[in-house]
């Protein structure tokens, strides 16, 4: 590289600014000889006139080309073939539009051209400003690519080339040119494309977040649509752009399954289709379990189990009706019930179940009211009465059964009473109580449905109270000094002979006199006795 500083030229030499050696002409001695004078005058006259004539041509040239380089920036890559800026190629450039000799010019001299040494700083100068514009392109081409080299990388890992559509194209394109652009070494024109491109591939990652969704869409109607390979297709794709999001993977697992449950499907419509309603069931349960949001198994699943249950419901309905009409009422209503269970709200399963509940409660009557009357017959009175409040607890307006109560109550009431006076019957030895048991044997008496048990004790209370009212002869004999009293008879005063008549029972007989003790004596009739004998006197003195 040369120096921005000339070097000085040897002795009788100049340096041109074009690298150029240039030879001063050779100064002339003068002489007394005439024709050297001639010669050169000759000689000056000529190397004159060819400086007026290459200086002019150089004035005219270096306007030339400064207007020209104004309109038209040299462009370093094609008009060298080094990148470095020399001054040495770039005057090298030069001299080709300038004579080097002036024997090439004239083709009578061997001369070399002469260059004035003012031309030297304004090619310098030139030189120096298209070096540093220069370097700025290149510069500003390289951020330019790297920007945009970032920007495809982030697109590229989201496979932008599968979405990206025409926007990925013109951003390639773009992308292209500029790599031709930056090769041929046109800085500024490769740095504008991509400047362009970048634009682009900012626009498509914003974008993503709608790219994304219409892939979803797009896979979600492929999906409903039954396509496998689309769907998958476009929910990988979506993944590359959100891999986070779990119902693109989500609906990716479903597409891959998606054949499957396509053919598990088919398989139940045609199961369907032949009333084969439990194999079809299984098919889109099986479908289902594969794909839980498929719809088609959804809604085929759900139409089996409608069928089987109205299948299973109509036999259900047959058996309860044909229980029902065979008089298993407990039978009917179970299934009735189990019928119902399948469908709640239907008219049907509940006038049947009215049906068979009336039946049943009829029946239980009945049966209660048989079994009412068997107790009756056995005088088992207690049974009886509550086989009636049963049957009132289900209708308290039954009359057999309001009836029936009454009859039971009396009945046991009486048996309860007759007991009482059969296993005390001592407690007749009292006259009120000998009246009740008198009044006992007549309600009795009045008693419908009597059986032999009651009648039974019905006659032995009679003969008790017969007894009981049937007085026994009692003698009493004394001193005639001592006061008797008997008590519930009274006091009898003082004898030595006395004859009552006593109902049987227990009686207290009391002597007194004065100066004497007491004398007391419990007596006993029994019923069926004959006579009684008995003695109390006064002799013990105070």
């Amino acid at each position: 590289m040369p120096s921005d500083t000339p070097t000085q030229p040897p002795q009788g030499k100049e340096a041109s600014d074009f690298g150029v050696e240039i030879i001063t002409p050779l100064e002339v001695h003068q002489g007394n000889d005439q024709p050297d004078s001639d010669r050169s005058f000759r000689i000056t006259s000529i190397t004159v006139l060819l400086l007026l004539i290459i200086l002019t041509s150089m004035v005219t040239g270096g306007l030339f080309l400064i207007r020209h380089l104004s309109k038209h920036p040299v462009n370093l890559a094609k008009n060298t073939e080094h990148t470095e800026s020399s001054e040495t190629g770039i005057l090298k450039k030069q001299d080709l539009n300038v004579p080097k000799t002036n024997k090439e010019r004239v083709g009578t001299t061997t001369e070399p051209v002469f260059v004035p040494l003012e031309r030297q700083p304004a090619i310098k100068s030139m030189q120096t400003v298209d070096t540093a514009k220069f370097e700025r392109e290149k510069e500003t081409a390289d951020k330019e690519l790297a920007k945009l080299l970032k920007l495809k990388n982030e697109i590229e890992e989201k496979e932008g080339s599968v979405w990206g559509g025409e926007e990925y194209e013109t951003m390639t394109a773009l992308s292209e040119e500029g790599d031709r652009l930056l090769l041929d070494r046109s800085f500024s024109a490769a740095a504008e494309k991509y400047a362009q491109a970048a634009n682009i591939a900012k626009e498509l990652i914003s974008n993503t977040g709608t790219v994304f969704q219409k892939l979803t869409d797009e896979g979600q109607k492929a999906l409903e649509n039954g396509d496998s390979v689309i769907a998958q297709q476009k929910f990988s794709t979506a993944l590359k752009i959100q891999p986070s999001d779990e119902s693109a993977r989500r609906n990716l697992e479903r597409a891959k399954k998606l054949d499957e449950v396509n053919r598990l499907v088919k398989s139940g419509k045609n199961h369907e289709e032949n009333n084969r309603f439990a194999f079809a069931h299984a098919d889109f349960q099986r479908a289902l379990q594969l794909d839980p949001e498929s719809r088609e198994a959804q809604n085929g699943l759900i139409r089996m189990k409608e069928k089987i249950v109205d299948e299973q419901f109509q036999k259900l309905m047959s058996d309860g009706l044909t229980a029902y009409h065979n008089g298993h009422y407990q039978l009917a209503r179970t299934t009735l019930l189990k019928a119902k269970s399948f469908q709640p709200q239907s008219r049907e399963v509940k006038s049947a179940l009215l049906q068979v509940d009336e039946a049943i409660r009829l029946d239980k009557i009945e049966k209660l009211r048989q079994k009412s009357m068997s107790a009756e017959q056995a005088e088992n009175w207690e049974q009886a009465l509550k086989s009636y409040l049963t049957v009132l607890k289900i209708d308290p307006n039954i009359s057999f059964a309001v009836q029936g109560k009454k009859r039971s109550l009396e009945h046991i009431q009486v048996a309860k009473r007759i007991a009482f006076f059969l296993e005390k019957p001592d407690v007749m030895e009292s006259d009120r109580q000998l009246e009740n048991a008198i009044r006992l044997i007549e309600e009795a008496e009045k008693l419908e449905q009597r059986g032999t048990h009651l009648n039974a004790r019905l006659n032995e209370l009679k003969t008790l109270v017969d007894i009981a009212g049937t007085p026994v002869k009692v003698i009493i004999e004394s001193d005639n000094l001592t006061e008797i009293a008997v008590y519930k008879i009274g006091k009898l005063g003082k004898f030595t002979f006395r004859e009552l008549s006593l109902r049987p029972g227990t009686y207290t007989v009391v002597g007194s006199r004065n100066g004497y003790q007491d004398v007391r004596l419990k007596i006993t009739v029994k019923p069926g006795q004959t006579s009684l004998r008995v003695s109390i006197i006064c002799n013990i003195k105070v």
